[in-house]
């Protein structure tokens, strides 16, 4: 059969005769499946699903053809993988070691971008996937890598490497985007986080080559697949909570499901809830192997309450049809985006498309390959499937139309403009390299001081303040457009007669603290300059003053040993934390200023309650030759994907033997007993001298800079465990401080300099993302009474906080009980419960990840600018615009730093929930609901 657009050596298409129309079926499938999560579970989950109405367009049509769309030729060896954006944007792989992207233009259909193909791989291409909103790419290769992409850009963001660097066979991201696991030839999978850009954890279970994997669309569950003919099912909390050294094991498995091994596996988007009880669920997978069958499975996850904080999963999975059709092995199986359909590919030079709510009906074959089809993929929409196989004469990506009305003039994906001079979010600026990913030194200041640099500390994103060894406290102003630096005209501050050993700013940056080798701790007004505090003064040296994060106290420590805790507002004592043997040459207060930790020359830490002044843990010989320096991170969720309701802190520490160690501190408080677990996470090695200072990047402590002797500062990625910069000086660094974004970094020498270094935009970037992107791993069922209180803040409910706290709601409780049922046990008001019952109604549904492609029938302003889907929360950036959530926040993970919809570079990352925008799409559903 002839394509449309000229003339095909190989078009012959087959479409079996159906009671249905196949076209209608699927410009239905188009038009409502951001109801695909409810609709077909109506019956099990006992409440009406949102649905809009099939367009009348379609009335009375009848077609049944499937044609052959465009020939795509480019790749010179196998095609072995394809994949598409929301954008209708295609990615293919090759034997030939490219990866090739390719564009919709109307008119022209699908063409090469200018920068394709990508030829950084050495080796055969095995798997490339997108990310699920589109602005990412993996591709994996033979060559034992795995690379992550800017899809826009097409730029490289990252590098992985497979254990022992063997292939890669296939990668998959996980459904919220923070993942990405990859396996192959060793057996072994790879869980990569993509937010920290760090392996979080090896499997090593598979004994054959891992040749699938694929997550449920909630994030709750990993399958993998193998030569073998095995299939596992793993837990995803357990995999990437680094909380606990506990190996992990399958959830269950599942032998011989296919003769010969597994070639592919999917699961369906769509999820179906048990209607007699909701922590019941189930999953549709499909598998296709080397005997030449299809095969569907049900997966059942049952969530059921272990302890007070812990949940208990159970899994099985059951065979549930077999579809028999292709004449020899089925190489690649994909589900559509609502779940109905599946499309197959096969050693049989096939193609063949199933219906699954139609007794699983092949609804047609498509026969357009010469030689062995490797790969399949649906379009988002589902009337486009692309395919590329293999063989000398052939190497062909064939792009088909399902529906038989599809032109090379058709507009695919439509645009949404902004309001700002027509620009369009797709016509995107390559900006991720605009600026160097280098640190560069903005300014060496080396003829203000008389002394050594010993101490700087930065209030905001422009104040910074210096001790040195000339008795003076300077203060500066770096100017944020020019950076320049310029010293206030109330600098320096006058008052302690011997060297200043250290500065610190109140969180507030109100006041100003000095501790000095005269024994003196005076606290500043940073407004007037003025000494308005000080604490008795000791007869030995005082090292350290640290402010405590919430303003009520100030700690010192020094050569007598103590370390004292003090009143802020009238500086009387507190308490006196006595034990160390040894000059304190530290101390740092943990970011909720419940624990204290104090660190000597005698090489040993000590962890104390604010409370009760109580030592509650002792680390002897932490650093040999003794401890330099200590921080705490101010992040107070510091470990990624946990699940516990321990409170944990990361804990940095440097000394004398030229290392930088990270420590994880877990405090549980179990009625009057505070229970504490010390870890070292970390240890980061790379200095040449003794380590002189440590400290955390503000906020979510992504980086961690150390000074030491060797003449160096050193940034360190906290969760990789990586050196990301090496900053040479000319002298012992003494000390450092980062401001307020991030943005830049203070360094103080020995040798009266004093260099201010502007940090990468990436790295600034990075850190102001890894707050937004965190695994949702849970679901709702698993929620502690504590998770239930922060998704109250979240949808500014927390007024009611105590209420939650007070009576131990959990998510199950939210989960099985009614709406009415959570009100009155929480004795709310009539006003509030009205308003909770309306959240605790769409937190169910949510739950089922109700999504939407753009149709005429949705108000573009409900549809995210990036997915072109219904938002479910939407939020407002700092260019004025509302995007989805995980969107924007996957936008900013591939290194974007500019609107979508206006290129412009942002300001800051804020996102701020649009709560109104948000009332108004469920509006919006609820009457698409009443109309159905």
């Amino acid at each position: 059969m002839a394509s449309l657009f000229g003339n095909l050596q190989f078009g012959s298409i087959v479409t079996d005769l159906l009671p249905i129309h196949f076209e209608e079926a699927f410009r239905a499938e188009r038009v409502v499946y951001f109801s695909k999560q409810l609709r077909a579970s109506k019956c099990r989950l006992g409440c009406k699903c949102f649905s809009l109405k099939i367009m009348s367009a379609l009335s009375g049509h009848i077609g049944r053809s499937a044609t052959i769309l465009q020939n795509l030729k480019g790749h010179t060896s196998d095609v072995n993988c394809c994949d598409f954006a929301p954008n209708f944007t295609l990615v293919t792989g090759s034997s030939d070691k490219t990866v090739r992207v390719w564009d919709w233009i109307s008119g022209s259909g699908y063409v090469e971008r200018p920068q394709s193909p990508l030829r950084v791989h050495k080796y055969q291409v095995t798997c490339v996937r997108i990310s699920p909103h589109g602005s990412m790419m993996a591709s994996s290769s033979v060559d034992g890598t795995a690379l992550l992409w800017n899809l826009h850009s097409l730029t490289k963001l990252h590098t992985m490497t497979q254990v022992n660097g063997d292939a890669i066979r296939v990668c998959s991201f996980s459904p919220d985007s923070t993942l990405l696991v990859t396996a192959g030839d060793n057996g072994a999978v790879c869980i990569w986080d993509l937010v920290h850009r760090s392996l979080i954890r090896t499997l090593f279970e598979h004994e054959g080559t891992t040749q699938a994997l694929v997550f449920t669309p909630d994030c709750q569950f990993l399958v993998t697949a193998c030569s073998l003919e095995v299939v596992k099912v793993w837990h995803v909390q357990d995999l990437i909570d680094t909380t606990t050294e506990t190996p992990c094991s399958p959830l269950t498995r599942i032998d011989n499901i296919h003769d010969m091994g597994v070639f592919s596996i999917d699961i369906s988007k769509h999820i179906e809830v048990d209607e007699n009880n909701p922590l019941i669920r189930y999953y549709s997978m499909a598998s296709g192997g080397c005997n030449n069958e299809l095969k569907l499975w049900t997966i059942r996850s049952r969530v059921s309450a272990k302890n007070k904080n812990l949940t208990h999963i159970e899994v099985s999975i059951c065979l549930s049809n077999v579809l028999e059709g292709h004449a020899s092995s089925v190489t690649c199986v994909r589900f559509s985006n609502s779940g109905r359909y599946l499309v197959s590919s096969s050693l049989d030079k096939s193609v063949k498309v199933w219906d699954t709510n139609k007794d699983c009906t092949c609804l047609v074959t498509l026969y357009g390959h010469q030689r062995y089809v490797n790969c399949v993929a649906f379009s988002k929409d589902s009337n486009i499937v692309v395919s590329g196989s293999t063989g000398s004469n052939d190497k062909l990506v064939i792009v088909w139309d399902l529906t038989g009305k599809i032109s090379l003039n058709n507009e695919l994906f439509a645009l949404i403009n902004s309001n700002s001079n027509g620009v369009v979010e797709t016509q995107i600026m390559d900006t991720t390299n605009r600026d160097s990913n280098e640190c560069s030194l903005l300014e060496k200041i080396d003829d203000i001081f008389e002394g050594g640099v010993n101490s700087c500390c930065f209030n905001g994103k422009e104040l910074l303040a210096t001790g040195s060894g000339d008795k003076f406290i300077r203060l500066f102003k770096v100017g944020e457009e020019n950076n320049n630096v310029e010293e206030l005209g109330n600098s320096p501050l006058e008052g302690h007669t011997y060297a200043i050993n250290h500065v610190e700013f109140s969180k507030n940056g109100d006041k100003l603290a000095s501790s000095s080798l005269d024994g003196c701790t005076f606290i500043w007004n940073t407004q007037t300059g003025e000494k308005c505090l000080s604490v008795p003064k000791n007869g030995l040296s005082i090292k350290v003053c640290r402010f405590s994060p919430n303003g009520k106290f100030i700690i010192t420590g020094g050569d007598d040993e103590k370390a004292v805790i003090w009143n802020v507002d009238t500086m009387e004592a507190i308490s006196v934390l006595e034990g160390h043997l040894d000059t304190i040459t530290s101390a740092c207060v943990s970011p909720d200023s419940k624990i204290v930790v104090t660190a000597s020359c005698n090489a040993d830490y000590r962890a104390w309650a604010v409370e009760t002044a109580k030592c509650l843990y002792i680390k002897e010989d932490a650093h040999d030759g003794g401890i330099q320096s200590c921080d705490f991170s101010d992040n107070l969720d510091p470990i990624p994907n946990t699940i516990s309701d321990r409170q944990y802190y990361l804990l940095a520490t440097c000394g004398n033997d030229s290392l930088v160690k990270l420590w994880r501190i877990s405090v549980e408080k179990l009625n009057s007993v505070v229970n504490i677990e010390v870890k070292q996470w970390r240890s980061l090695q790379g200095h040449g001298g003794n380590v002189i200072s440590v400290r955390f990047s503000p906020v979510v402590g992504e980086i961690v800079c150390s000074t030491a002797t060797d003449r160096q500062s050193r940034l360190w990625a906290v969760y990789g465990g990586h050196c990301l910069y090496v900053l040479d000086h000319d002298s012992i660094v003494t000390c450092c401080s980062f401001n307020s974004d991030c943005s830049l970094l203070a360094t103080g020498c020995l040798d009266r300099t004093l260099w201010l270094w502007k940090l990468p935009q990436q790295l600034v970037f990075q850190t102001a993302i890894a707050n937004k992107m965190k695994s949702r791993s849970k679901t709702v069922a698993e929620w502690s009474n504590r998770d239930v209180i922060k998704w109250l803040a979240e949808i500014s409910m927390s007024k009611i906080a105590q209420n939650v706290r007070n009576s131990g709601l959990n998510g199950e409780k939210l989960i099985t009980l009614t709406e009415v049922e959570v009100c009155s046990g929480l004795d709310l008001d009539e006003e509030t419960s009205k308003v909770m019952m309306e959240e605790l109604k769409w937190l169910k549904k949510l739950q089922l990840d109700i999504q939407a492609f753009c149709t005429v029938d949705i108000p573009h302003e409900f549809l995210c600018p990036i997915t072109h889907e219904i938002m479910r929360e939407p939020v407002r950036c700092s260019d004025g615009f509302t995007y989805e959530k995980n969107a924007v926040a996957e936008w900013f993970m591939s290194g974007k730093y500019t609107s979508p919809m206006t290129n412009a570079v942002l300001t800051n990352t804020t996102l701020i929930p649009n709560l109104e925008l948000r009332d108004s799409i469920r509006k919006f559903l609820e009457s698409a609901e009443e109309k159905e």
